[in-house]
């Protein structure tokens, strides 16, 4: 591996994306590098799902076939792997991904608007699901997040105008919901002028991705500590006596590992 400080930056930036990820789709981003998963995937083709464009620009996307397949990895359907974790459709079910966001759908009342709807169909993204037992389920898209419903009530597609409302289960705690409806508004955020700051957690998720990637293309500790800490940094903390640098690369690696290889279920407990 090249060790030009501009070489290896270039290799960190294809992992910008990911700082806006929430939890279930860093999920996504574990379980699309499993080997077992990929070569179960590549079992089942486009053909098993049925998609298309609705009106305002929404994909809708429905399972021609049974699933238990996709189910025994906590989706919905066998999602494109090749997709990253904002351009994927992977939608997980409720008993694996508890705790995200859900909408009632009820009928409008004459001439009432829903500022949900209209808000949401003209700033975002939409991919409607209705899975094998009938459930309807949304991903919204917007200002590099992605937020996973699961409507209740009436049908999302009914002819008849309809009204969201916004309901967190999963938590009892109030502090909880009230950070699950606002990480599901940030889809609505203007674009911004300046990156996104890394969360520790995000960073961590972002290391332990890197490390595992470096680790599967054959790099050393090392090669990983520049791609992370670039060229300088990791010269002075191999020069010196300590190992922290080392082993907290180790320890991203151990614990990218972990998460490919079932771990990613923890993230949406």
């Amino acid at each position: 591996m090249s060790n030009c400080p501009v070489l290896l930056q270039s290799v960190l930036d294809r992992y910008d994306y990911t700082r806006t990820l929430s939890r279930s789709r860093w999920a996504w981003e574990f379980l699309r590098r499993n080997e077992d998963f990929l070569a179960e995937a590549a079992l089942h083709g486009p053909d098993e799902v049925s998609v298309r464009t609705a009106c305002h620009g929404i994909t809708l996307v429905r399972p021609r076939t049974d699933q238990m397949a996709a189910e025994r990895w906590g989706l919905a359907f066998f999602p494109d792997p090749r997709h990253d974790g904002f351009s994927a459709n992977a939608f997980w079910s409720s008993a694996l991904f508890p705790r995200q966001v859900q909408v009632q759908v009820s009928p409008a009342g004459p001439g009432e608007a829903c500022s949900i709807y209209e808000r949401t169909v003209k700033q975002c993204e939409i991919v409607h699901l209705v899975d094998t037992a009938g459930r309807e389920h949304i991903l919204v898209k917007g200002n590099g997040h992605v937020v996973q419903v699961q409507c209740t009530g009436m049908s999302m597609l009914s002819p008849e105008p309809v009204r969201l409302g916004f309901l967190i289960r999963g938590t009892a705690n109030f502090a909880s919901r009230w950070r699950m409806l606002d990480e599901a508004q940030r889809v609505y955020g203007a674009g911004q002028d300046e990156p996104v700051p890394w969360s520790r957690t995000s960073l961590a998720l972002r290391n332990a991705l890197v490390a595992h990637d470096c680790q599967i293309a054959g790099l050393s500790v090392r090669e990983t500590a520049e791609i992370i800490y670039g060229k300088a940094r990791v010269d002075e903390a191999w020069a010196g006596p300590g190992r922290s640098m080392k082993d907290e690369i180790r320890r991203a690696r151990a614990r990218g590992r972990d998460l490919v290889s079932g771990g990613y279920r923890a993230l949406l407990a």
